[in-house]
Formats: structure tokens, C-alpha cells, sequence
């Protein structure tokens, strides 16, 4: 019995894939090196900027170490572009957070005061709630064009190259953008929109 479980324990198990470390610490450089301009290209169309696609891309592959020595090489190039993928997801709700509040129509609440009461902040965070909710709900290629001019600050022909679009396009991105959400928030936040 004892010869049994010490040749059962010493032999590879068929079904386990054995990962040779060294091998793969090598070829995991290479491989980086040469996904890295495809990642950029990639990501360029997925986030505002350069500086944040090439902060995606920085961030993807550094996620990826990871799994170097849990995943076979031939699962590298889907996880990267999956972990991307994530990665441009998690800088657009960062960005969507941070400047929502700016796109609320602030002239019904009373500011002067310097103290808002509990009524007021809670009807300013159902409307920062509605408008974001409202931004999310636009067709990708709206959402796009509209934050990149509501929150990102671009010109419509900035928007159009980066897009890779028409100025027309843009133009009618953002009529389409903002008819929906005058129609899901309501029209007293049109002039903020």
C-alpha cells in the first residue's frame, strides 16, 4: 500500500498543465513587449485620453503578472485584453463620479445660506443619482461623445478625430445625448445638460 501512494505522489498528474517558471518569466517579458502596442491601440478607443489609455495599458500588464506562472502562455493575450477591458471600465465610473455633480442644475437650491439642510442634500443626491443613472443609459457611442465633451472639456472636432467620426457625427451624438436625458431627468436641469 505505502509503494502505491509514494509512486502515485512522485509521478505528474495528467490532467494538471506543468508550467515551467523559468521559461515563462523570459517569455513573459517578450510577450509584453510585443502586445504593448496593440493594448495602446486598443485602449485608445475605450478612454478619453492618451495619458489614460496609456495608463490602462501600464495597469492591464500589471495585472497580468499575476498569472504568469498560474496561466500557460497561450492564455495570456485574452486575460490581457479582458483585464483591459475592466481596467478602461473602472477610469470611466471613476470619471463619472468625480464630475456628475458638475451637470446638475444648482439654481432651484439655495446656496447662499452656506449650509444646506438635510431636505436639500438629499434632493441634490437624487438628482446627481438621476443624471448619472440617465448617463449610463445612453447609447455607447452618445455616452462617449457627450462625456467627452461634458466632462473630458473637448471641442467638437477634438471629439470627431478622437472618435474617429465626423464633426456632423458629433453634433448628432450630443442632440441625440442630451434629448435623452432632458427626457429621463427632467427638464429643470436642460440648461446644466
Amino acid at each position: 500500500m505505502k509503494n502505491k501512494r509514494e509512486s502515485a505522489s512522485m509521478g505528474p498528474m495528467p490532467d494538471v498543465p506543468v508550467i515551467d517558471v523559468h521559461a515563462n518569466t523570459h517569455g513573459f517579458e517578450t510577450f509584453l513587449r510585443s502586445q504593448f502596442r496593440g493594448l495602446l491601440q486598443f485602449l485608445r478607443a475605450r478612454t478619453a485620453s492618451e495619458q489614460d489609455a496609456e495608463d490602462a495599458a501600464q495597469e492591464s500588464m500589471t495585472k497580468l503578472m499575476r498569472y504568469r506562472e498560474s496561466e500557460p502562455p497561450s492564455a495570456w493575450k485574452q486575460l490581457l485584453y479582458r483585464i483591459a477591458v475592466n481596467v478602461a471600465h473602472d477610469q470611466y465610473r471613476v470619471a463619472l463620479s468625480h464630475h456628475s455633480k458638475d451637470h446638475v442644475a444648482l439654481d432651484s437650491l439655495e446656496i447662499a445660506t452656506g449650509e444646506h439642510t438635510p431636505e436639500q442634500r438629499a434632493l441634490y443626491d437624487q438628482q446627481v443619482a438621476r443624471l448619472s443613472r440617465a448617463i449610463m443609459e445612453l447609447p455607447p457611442k452618445c455616452q462617449r461623445v457627450y462625456l467627452l465633451k461634458r466632462v473630458h472639456g473637448l471641442s467638437h472636432a477634438q471629439i470627431a478625430q478622437r472618435c474617429g467620426i465626423s464633426v456632423k457625427m458629433v453634433e448628432k451624438h450630443l442632440a441625440t445625448a442630451l434629448s435623452q436625458l432632458r427626457r429621463k431627468v427632467g427638464d429643470s436641469s436642460t440648461e446644466t445638460l
